[in-house]
């Protein structure tokens, strides 16, 4: 019998096998280093608003993203706020809204109450959400998350320098009370002038809801169902404070608004109106543009030590009626938003406080100009609270502004006020959906 040698066998079986293995560790590297490459193209519409400066850095961050995720195309629909916002109506009304959008916190309850947004609850597990501002503010009453922080607006207290050092008032700190408040705003109205000691507009956020948090009361209950207008004893003095500013004469009234000072509220203080003004973060930009000598401090506190802060997270959403692959590369940009290199980017914007708060800290311990005290805006932040939030908070609001209106300009007394207020929140609020 003829006998093979063993060892041609061998080392051809061997040979076989290494160039297995080394066809597998070559196609692995290439999988690794071309994934992007080999996933299936998708498409995806990030919508927001911002003014052309801030568009300019917003598009470098989608570029980036996109350079980094060759698969993802991405196209950008960016206008101002309202145009935003009505165009969101249209758009998700028609099935065509865009994948990842921007929406600020006291819309995510109506939005997410409508099967708009998606939950993200689970997804948010794959971030350290303590080294972010807002993921607390952000969540429902559940604790589910709809939605991811952008960016932080908190309300502080302007002030105009130029007119408390021609009055002779000190300024503002942290031992203010809302009496102290009052009285510096009497000092500083000068009616020749037209100047007025403080802005506290007919409005939930510049005015009045403001001052009810800082009387340590609540317009609504806490599980955002029961109006507590007429219940809540701190609600009537809070209102009863702020008709002491309309009756004086220290605030623009209705009939000053209908004149040259305007129902524009957020320019009074930049156009040298008010010398005082409760308002957030990006309000800076506007008085920095038009030169205004001004600071900012903590809130005042109310006469029993309540203070509150308006706080409003611009956030990123997912439209939950996009398709899987859609809202998967949308979870990958907002993630890549969370990212140092595009917080740092964001920070450079100015127009709120970015999400990452070692990023923020930085940004703002760098500051230079005014204010003086910006990182006031960080500390207000223990102050901080929602508006109101709820599914229904537009319409609740805006049920009620005119009849604070009638109030305020002195055509029903409190009671009539405070009744038909809570009549009308309510019936708004009995719409939400169980």
């Amino acid at each position: 019998m003829k006998k093979w040698s063993l060892f041609p066998a061998v080392f051809l079986c061997l040979s076989l096998v290494l160039s297995a293995c080394n066809s597998s560790a070559e196609t692995q590297g290439s999988d690794v280093q071309n994934n992007n490459d080999n996933q299936k193209p998708v498409k995806i519409r990030v919508a927001y608003y911002a003014d052309e400066t801030a568009r300019d850095t917003m598009n470098k961050i989608i570029n980036k993203f996109k350079e980094q995720n060759k698969n993802i195309e991405v196209d950008i629909t960016a206008t101002d706020w309202q145009t935003h916002y009505d165009n969101l109506k249209v758009d998700l009304a028609s099935g065509q809204g865009p994948t990842v959008f921007l929406l600020d916190g006291p819309y995510i309850p109506q939005y997410a109450n409508e099967g708009t947004l998606e939950n993200l609850s689970q997804k948010v597990k794959e971030i350290k959400l303590d080294d972010y501002y807002g993921f607390d503010a952000v969540k429902n009453p559940s604790g589910n998350i709809f939605a991811i922080p952008q960016a932080i607006q908190i309300n502080v207290l302007y002030y105009n320098k130029d007119m408390f050092d021609a009055a002779k008032v000190t300024y503002p700190d942290q031992n203010w009370t809302t009496d102290d408040m009052y009285q510096a705003a009497v000092k500083l109205t000068d009616k020749s002038k037209k100047q007025f000691g403080m802005g506290l507009p007919n409005h939930i956020r510049y005015g009045w809801y403001s001052v009810v948090r800082q009387f340590g009361g609540d317009m609504i209950d806490k599980e955002r169902k029961k109006s507590t207008i007429a219940s809540d004893p701190k609600v009537r003095e809070a209102f009863e404070y702020i008709k002491k500013f309309w009756d004086r004469g220290l605030t623009p009234n209705m009939k000053d608004q209908e004149g040259e000072i305007g129902t524009a509220e957020h320019t009074w203080m930049s156009r040298k109106i008010v010398a005082m003004f409760y308002d957030n973060y990006a309000r800076r930009l506007t008085n920095d543009k038009e030169g205004l000598n001004y600071d900012v401090a903590i809130p005042s506190k109310g006469l029993k030590g309540d203070r509150y802060s308006a706080f409003v997270a611009n956030t990123w959403v997912l439209n939950a009626k996009a398709s899987t692959a859609e809202k998967d590369a949308g979870w990958k940009f907002v993630k890549y938003f969370l990212g140092e290199e595009a917080q740092k980017l964001n920070a450079s914007l100015a127009e709120g406080i970015t999400a990452s708060k070692k990023v923020a800290q930085d940004s703002i311990h760098n500051h230079k100009g005014n204010p003086e005290h910006i990182k006031v805006f960080l500390d207000s932040m223990q102050y901080a609270g929602d508006l109101g939030d709820s599914p229904v908070w537009e319409e609740w609001h805006g049920a009620i502004k005119p009849i604070i209106g009638d109030y305020l300009s002195g055509k029903i007394d409190i009671d009539k006020m405070l009744t038909s207020a809570d009549k009308a929140a309510q019936t708004v609020l009995d719409k939400v959906k169980k």
